[in-house]
């Protein structure tokens, strides 16, 4: 096992060492790619076949979720007629080690027919691929990480971080900001952290647990039950929050004997409790209910004004999948 662990850690190595090659002898042509990239009025289309389009595929994703819309166009269903997604004014970037794949090559004469700019990224300063782009970017490869030099395992990962660089550098020139990224992640967990607010999570209208300050202890017991969220608001006539009972309250106070059925809301609330205010991100009401000296599994919501709006519950955020 330990011979097995020394592979794995030399293909690592291996790796490493090209991509600090690849790092200091970064081809100045990679900035006007960029612009062009940039400046595009049109589609980005990447490009690429064999392991080069897996790559591809990853780096038109990462464009197109960080503000740059992007498509993967595979060389081989261009000529088949998906080659009429492209137009004058596209950018196209193509990825090739050796520059000579004979689908990519087929591919060139339609991008310059058409009118389609043309990035390539290849390793082969003197192929065709290379002397046919508009700008090359050549991604040097100082030793592939397979024993036999033959799978593509170094210049793949070179290709696919050099699209990362890329993507990151227009991100940072579109001034991409969160709120752009949770608009292109709507479903996923950092999209649901970055975009939903507790007003989205809170129980509101119909389903909101509030009472006088008069109520009694079973109107209180009735509210809490009815609406299942383990407490409820108490509000002034005009719906200001005036405090907060829990089922914790009314069973702390049960335990130590000082439940009296003729006790009222005023007396059962706490007149201070932890009350978040109404447009703030559901996933910093949840880390701050978590991470608090003592944890809180349900708050009140309320206006600027103090008026009470919902209650929300810890299980109502993590539900949301927060």
């Amino acid at each position: 096992m330990g011979n097995t662990l020394d592979k794995v850690k030399k293909a690592l190595d291996t790796e490493i060492e090209a991509i600090l090659h690849f790092r200091e002898n970064l081809d100045p042509n990679v900035e006007k790619a960029v612009e062009l990239i940039f400046q595009c009025k049109g589609k980005v289309i990447v490009t690429g076949v064999g392991k080069s389009g897996d790559v591809g595929k990853k780096i038109a994703s990462t464009l197109s979720s960080t503000g740059t819309p992007s498509y993967f166009l595979h060389p081989s269903d261009a000529a088949h007629g998906d080659a009429g997604i492209l137009a004058q004014g596209d950018v196209v970037i193509a990825i090739g080690k050796s520059g000579e794949s004979e689908e990519l090559l087929n591919l060139l004469p339609t991008i310059k027919s058409i009118g389609a700019k043309l990035v390539g990224l290849t390793a082969n300063p003197g192929s065709r691929l290379a002397l046919d782009c508009d700008i090359v970017v050549l991604t040097p490869v100082l030793k592939e990480a397979c024993p036999l030099e033959l799978a593509p395992t170094s210049s793949t990962t070179i290709a696919l971080m050099l699209g990362d660089a890329i993507a990151m550098a227009l991100m940072e020139l579109r001034n991409f900001q969160k709120e752009d990224f949770a608009l292109y992640h709507p479903a996923g967990r950092l999209g649901k952290r970055l975009s939903l607010k507790v007003d989205d999570v809170m129980r509101k209208g119909d389903k909101l647990a509030k009472v006088s300050s008069d109520a009694s202890l079973e109107q209180v017991l009735s509210e809490i039950t009815t609406k299942l969220v383990g407490a409820t608001g108490v509000v002034d006539p005009s719906g200001k929050l005036i405090g907060f009972v829990t089922d914790y309250d009314i069973r702390k106070l049960l335990n130590d004997g000082k439940l009296e059925k003729s006790i009222k809301a005023k007396e059962l609330m706490n007149s201070k409790p932890t009350v978040f205010e109404s447009g703030i991100m559901a996933y910093d009401v949840l880390q701050s209910m978590e991470r608090r000296d003592k944890p809180i599994s349900v708050a009140p919501i309320v206006s600027k004004d103090g008026a009470l709006l919902g209650i929300v519950s810890i299980h109502d955020l993590l539900q949301k999948g927060l």
